[in-house]
């Protein structure tokens, strides 16, 4: 997992010194997407929490043309978590959601445009990948020696799939998610779930 998000570092950064080279100055184009939403568990994931908030921020550059890549982060707030089984020791507790998780990562997107008279009013193909991160907390009850964790963070990669529809600064998007949380965790349940949709609005300036 830490190879992982140091290769998350290395690609942010190849792109982010790269910008001036691979974008074409003379085509302006939107920078900043500011996202709010909601996330709805499916799957096994559809038992854990309920329809959530969820807010995003992201960052564009262009690679060339209508190709483009975008990085940032999106977090939602579990709604009606329910406790879940993590080993300690040699039994089960059930911890509870700290109300948190973040997706932190890249996309590249394909802009199609739908109009041959305006440039503003378009339908973006993107495809996803980063860190994902859900954060439980240990009952108070429960006594911990020096060095042992209160907290569990299940830290896994995420795939994502979408389509935004986009007019003028204003867009509506729909993703689908695949974190397989407890692959790289071998304390928490089995078979914890993994499948999310991510729908809602996304301003751009």
């Amino acid at each position: 997992m830490r190879r992982f998000l140091l290769l998350l570092i290395f690609i942010f950064s190849e792109f982010a010194f790269a910008q001036e080279e691979s974008q074409d100055s003379s085509k302006e184009y939107e920078r900043v997407y500011v996202e709010a939403g909601f996330v709805q568990p499916i799957g096994k994931l559809s038992n854990k929490f309920d329809l959530s908030p969820s807010f995003g921020f992201w960052f564009r550059n262009r690679l060339t043309g209508e190709d483009f890549v975008d990085f940032g982060f999106n977090f939602f707030i579990p709604k009606n978590p329910v406790d879940v089984n993590f080993k300690y020791r040699d039994s089960i507790v059930q911890y509870k959601s700290s109300h948190f998780a973040i997706n932190i990562g890249t996309r590249f997107a394909k802009v199609i445009p739908l109009s041959q008279r305006k440039t503003d009013f378009n339908l973006e193909w993107n495809s996803g990948i980063g860190l994902a991160l859900n954060f439980y907390n240990a009952p108070n009850e429960l006594e911990f020696r020096d060095g042992e964790h209160t907290r569990e963070v299940l830290t896994t990669f995420y795939l994502s799939q979408g389509i935004k529809l986009n007019y003028r600064n204003t867009g509506l998007q729909c993703h689908y998610q695949w974190s397989p949380y407890d692959l790289f965790n071998d304390q928490v349940e089995k078979n914890f779930g993994s499948q999310s949709l991510m729908f809602g609005i996304v301003y751009r300036q």
